[in-house]
């Protein structure tokens, strides 16, 4: 789902959040962003003295000078040619360099959250995430991104210009692993051409959810593509840092569990801390996951599967990022496509579409129940999909406000025992979504019915098949749920 889907470059970390429940909001804006986190697990912490009217004021923060400036460029093909040795991605041409100071990054967060194709999918996406309650109705989605951008960047490749910008405000020493990790971006872009990888996805993205199902084939491969490019960036970045002792993740795989543990934590940065879970788990995801997904297969099949292979054959569901064994044995779970909807088009207007994917549930359940639930439930998801539809003539005066938003909401499980904790949970969650929420008389054993402020809600699954609809009234709902089963029905007997 776009779950938190911001424009090209991170919001990738929502360059992407992603989308996992929005799969991309966040996918887009992140693949540029390293995460200073990362530096805390190479050497012991120290401990902070306690605080002291008396104590000295911070240190001004250091800018690089011209001459730091000069010999960090001068490293740039030596660095270059390190990650090309790890990684087995040939050095095509020499790449580009910049020093930028914090005007020049604020603009260009800026210039990318304007571009309209992202733009628009982010703002409806961040609708739907809040119809969801994956946000608070009262979030203010951009500003706060743009806001720990700001503050999370390191470093960043830009494809469009073909040059490695760094800060001039990061301390020395971290610069040149932040060139590593960069600079395997740029090998990346050599041989498979970034911006080509995105040019498919965008089109279909133009197009809006006028044809969802398009949306959804494609709404995991950009969160599946960012983890890939940053999880092999962030082994080359672990590599560089073994290098001086030398080692590497393939002779010491606990790094990469020690870095992990690292990430999972947010107390370095207050901002990211007191986001929302689903920000903070898309945001972290490419770099987090991703890098264990690369160290996975490095360790099953060398540099050639680990980089080369894995651009050739990529993933296409979070769940194979989520758990490697299913990407190596070749196991995908297919799109869960939709219906046609088009009787919706006298009332409602197409809004937004998009995947429900294994990260996606995994946040939910996290959210609404448990990390142990969320453990346990969520690999035994098989496919989900979203639909959602906007009352025509409708313009509440909240924007935050939901209840002309009509949102059909399929998923499929394993079994029929995991559909039916699924949707306990997710009934669960409607009390803390919904003010005058009452249970309704349900007509038949399989479905689950409410009232609330935003209208309507069914619950009602088939099997291994949940059906959830919200802000429908019940002849509309009746109408999608039957589709939507049908849909699903035929398409497991042409598989078979």
């Amino acid at each position: 789902m776009p779950l938190v889907a911001a424009p090209s470059a991170v919001l990738y970390c929502y360059e992407q959040v992603y989308k996992g429940l929005m799969k991309k909001l966040f996918a887009i804006f992140l693949t540029t962003i390293f995460f200073f986190a990362l530096a805390g697990a190479q050497t012991e912490q120290k401990p902070q003295p306690p605080s002291d009217a008396s104590a000295k004021p911070p240190v001004k923060e250091h800018k690089i000078t011209p001459q730091e400036t000069k010999e960090l460029f001068q490293s740039v093909d030596d660095i270059l040619r390190f990650a090309s040795e790890r990684t087995l991605l040939p050095v095509k041409h020499p790449v580009k360099k910049a020093m930028v100071n914090r005007a020049a990054v604020e603009k260009y967060i800026d210039d990318k959250f304007q571009d309209d194709i992202e733009r628009k999918r982010f703002e409806r996406s961040e609708l739907v995430l809040k119809k969801f309650g994956m946000l608070p109705r009262t979030f203010d989605l951009h500003t706060f991104l743009v806001k720990l951008l700001g503050e999370q960047v390191a470093g960043y490749y830009d494809e469009d210009t073909k040059t490695i910008n760094l800060l001039d405000w990061v301390e020395l020493e971290m610069q040149r692993p932040v060139m590593a990790h960069e600079l395997t971006h740029a090998l990346q872009d050599q041989s498979f051409d970034l911006g080509k990888l995105t040019k498919k996805n965008e089109a279909i993205e133009k197009r809006g959810p006028e044809d969802p199902n398009a949306l959804i084939k494609i709404d995991e491969e950009s969160g599946c593509r960012s983890a890939v490019m940053e999880g092999q960036a962030m082994i080359v970045f672990l590599d560089y840092v073994l290098a001086p002792a030398g080692h590497t993740v393939e002779d010491s795989p606990k790094f990469v569990d020690l870095m992990l543990s690292q990430m999972d934590k947010s107390e370095d940065s207050p901002l990211l801390a007191s986001a929302p879970l689903l920000i903070k788990e898309e945001l972290v995801f490419p770099y987090s996951r991703g890098m264990k997904f690369i160290a996975t297969l490095l360790a099953s099949g060398g540099k050639k599967l680990a980089y080369t292979g894995v651009l050739e054959r990529m993933p296409a569901t979070s769940r194979e990022i989520l758990e490697p064994q299913e990407y190596l044995a070749g196991h995908r779970v297919p799109p869960l496509l939709l219906p046609d909807v088009g009787f919706l088009k006298k009332d409602f207007d197409a809004f937004d579409a998009g995947a429900m994917g294994e990260l996606d549930v995994s946040i939910l359940l996290k959210q609404y129940a448990n990390a142990k639930v969320a453990g346990r439930l969520s690999p035994e998801w098989r496919g989900g999909s979203y639909y959602a539809a906007g009352r025509k003539g409708a313009k509440p005066a909240d924007p935050g406000s939901t209840g002309h938003i009509g949102l059909l909401y399929v998923s499929k499980w394993s079994s029929d025992k995991a559909a039916e904790e699924f949707a306990k949970v997710y009934a669960s969650s409607l009390p803390q979504r919904y003010s005058k929420l009452e249970r309704a008389p349900a007509t038949s054993p399989t479905r689950d019915k409410y009232t609330s402020s935003d209208g309507l809600i069914i619950l009602e699954q088939h099997g291994d098949l949940l059906v959830i609809t919200e802000s429908f009234d019940e002849p509309t709902a009746d109408k999608l749920i039957a589709a939507a089963v049908k849909q699903t029905q035929q398409t497991t007997q042409g598989a078979n």
